[in-house]
């Protein structure tokens, strides 16, 4: 798809800045590590990151806990509910598994956002199964519009309006992942909301 195709008549629009992920991430940090049941864990905390949009949020949120002294073990699992379009297909797929040893661990599960959370029940069933003590969540957004208020993370960077968001890892059809900020699409130049200056 041509870039001129992607974004006809769309501008970005941040939402979230570089500086303010940052400072977040770091609070996240803070949060994580005096935690309970982080605090009680035997051995490295393993933290699974479900790719690919939590990919650049999980990079800096473990260079955080590490520079807090914590110990941990970094695995990826992929799971998928999208696909090209801009809305989940409601069935959640394991594309690539864990791989290392999970029975007994403390894990903390990395996504990029929490929406219908299907994908993180999902998983955190899927690591229990598994034989995990403990599975806990981390998300950098948390768009609670419309979604059962029992499923909440343990642990969130912000809150997400009921927007498409791209950038800081998270993509639309594969494009503007890259992104040091978190922004999202409108149509037409006269939107409000902050530039993509980022």
């Amino acid at each position: 798809m041509a870039d001129e195709d992607l974004m006809a008549g769309k501008t970005i629009k941040t939402l979230y800045s570089a500086a303010e992920i940052s400072a977040r991430i770091d609070d996240m940090a803070d949060a994580i590590i005096t935690h309970a049941i982080i605090t009680e864990a035997k051995g490295a905390l393993l933290v699974e990151v479900i790719m690919n949009g939590a990919v650049i949020f999980a990079a800096d949120l473990v260079r955080a806990l590490s520079r807090r002294g914590l110990d941990i073990e970094i695995d990826f699992i992929a799971l998928s509910s999208y696909g090209e379009g801009t809305e989940s297909s409601g069935n959640v797929v394991l594309e690539a598994d864990a791989r290392g040893a999970i029975a007994g661990r403390t894990v903390l599960l990395i996504d990029d956002i929490l929406e219908t959370g299907r994908t993180l029940n999902y998983a955190r069933s899927y690591f229990l199964g598994k034989g995990a003590a403990h599975v806990m969540t981390g998300v950098l957004l948390d768009k609670s519009a419309g979604r059962d208020p029992v499923i909440r993370p343990d642990f969130a960077g912000f809150e997400c309006p009921d927007l498409f968001v791209i950038g800081y890892g998270m993509d639309y059809a594969y494009r503007f992942r890259e992104l040091p900020y978190i922004g999202y699409m409108e149509q037409g130049a006269a939107a409000d909301g902050k530039d993509s200056t980022g």
